[in-house]
């Protein structure tokens, strides 16, 4: 295996941000570094081997890191895939691996590129320590992991060598949590305390931790790792499991137990009573399929059910009017908040091949998280609402709806209602959080 010789390489950075600075003055204790930064008003230091170039001289040296934000990267490398020297390396230094090597890979196919994470920043850095740098490496280009972890070792670096998908499985959850962890910590404003606990300590140290980094590298973490939705996910059912223990007294029951939720069978709403159901540790718990708000609140006012469990808004959809308006007409009262994510499906009939229906039906808030990802797949095609996601599967089973129609909703519906799912997760925000309530009457 033929070694990179690095003596004769000139070194690009784009991007000089807090790590863009640090690796800036990391590579040039080996050689000339050019630095390319959009912000016109931050420029390098004055120091040795460090220049301020244009971006065209950038892209045409031997081996360009790229130290941008995660969130503008993608656009950068489609913009400039040309103007890249042929002859280059291109290394990203992102936080997250997986998205970066796809976009590499499908835009600069032809130029050598590799994933690089440094697990360390302007603060955690010391030199002759342990600096550890995870290698990702391509498919189209698998050897220079080994190369260049050859070269980050004579730089006194430790390496590690893994595939993307494994990377970002593993920082979901190492710094995915942690981040998350600190900036929930942030947001409280946690006081000096006369009883300092090592255990407060180390919260503390948490939230210092969190301190030097962005919202947008918080955000972009969360955002563009595909493994994080996973972990997001369980922390909010985590978060509520805690604090449903301690709320325990609002929700001990004797005997057999009644939820009602609004939505049909396969609904997401019965996919979140039966977490609720879980999390709050019921096991003779009952959950009745009201379809609509208002059969939940007259379910609740004959005393046909305990609880009620309703969606009350969504970060896209905006408040669920069904609930609010029944709210302010009905005898409840609201006892606790649950948030549950909601992942939206496109389904048609299993013996239907067609690739633009005749229409889409499904509930308002389905249809309101879905209007981007709709506008942009079928702009002409006629959106109905319906009661309900679950019933609107159930009435295209049924044929109660045109053979060649789609209609939006949970995963679950395809085995129910024996459909094919046309495609997955069509929501337009990867985390689409909805909050539901449980209802009681007053």
């Amino acid at each position: 295996m033929q070694k990179i010789n690095i003596e004769n390489l000139t070194f690009s950075v784009i991007g000089y941000g807090r790590f863009g600075k640090l690796w800036v003055d990391i590579l040039s204790e080996y050689g000339s570094v050019l630095v390319y930064e959009n912000n016109t008003e931050v420029f390098p230091d004055e120091k040795k081997n460090i220049r301020f170039v244009n971006l065209k001289t950038a892209l045409k040296q031997d081996v360009i890191f790229l130290c941008i934000p995660i969130s503008a990267m993608e656009s950068f490398i489609k913009e400039n895939a040309s103007h890249f020297s042929k002859d280059a390396t291109i290394i990203d230094m992102a936080s997250v691996k997986t998205m970066p090597i796809e976009w590499m890979d499908n835009n600069i196919p032809k130029i050598k590129h590799l994933g690089v994470h440094p697990l360390f920043g302007p603060d955690s850095y010391a030199p002759n320590q342990n600096n550890l740098m995870i290698i990702t490496p391509s498919d189209q280009y698998p050897e220079l992991a080994s190369l260049w972890s050859e070269v980050f070792a004579s730089w006194r670096f430790f390496t590690k060598i893994i595939s993307s998908a494994e990377h970002d499985r593993s920082i979901a959850y190492s710094q995915g949590v942690t981040h998350f962890v600190g900036h929930v910590l942030k947001r409280m404003n946690l006081p000096t305390t006369n009883t300092p606990t090592k255990g407060y300590n180390m919260l503390r140290d948490v939230e210092r931790f969190c301190d030097n980094d962005t919202s947008q590298l918080f955000r972009d973490m969360l955002l563009y790792n595909p493994q994080s939705v996973s972990m997001f996910k369980e922390f909010l059912q985590a978060t509520h499991e805690v604090s449903a223990n301690i709320r325990k007294e609002n929700i001990q029951y004797s005997g057999p137990f009644t939820l009602g939720v609004m939505g049909d069978e396969g609904s997401f709403s019965q996919e979140a009573g039966q977490r609720w159901l879980k999390n709050n540790h019921i096991a003779k718990g009952e959950i009745f399929c009201l379809t609509t708000a208002e059969r939940v609140y007259d379910a609740l006012n004959f005393g046909f059910i305990q609880v009620g469990l309703l969606p009350i808004q969504n970060a896209v959809g905006g408040m669920v009017l069904e609930t609010v308006q029944g709210l302010a007409q009905h005898n409840c009262k609201i006892t606790g908040f649950f948030p549950f994510i909601v992942n939206q499906c496109l389904m048609g009939r299993k013996d239907i091949s067609i690739e633009k229906p005749c229409s889409i039906h499904s509930h308002p808030q389905a249809l309101r998280q879905c209007k981007s990802y709709l506008k942009e797949h079928f702009p002409d095609v006629l959106l109905v609402e319906e009661e309900d996601t679950a019933l609107s599967a159930k009435m295209l089973s049924n044929g109660k709806l045109p053979n060649d129609a789609f209609i939006i909703a949970s995963q679950t519906c395809k085995s129910l209602y024996g459909l094919k799912i046309i495609d997955n997760d069509i929501q337009d925000l990867e985390y689409n959080v909805t909050d539901f309530v449980t209802v009681i009457k007053e």
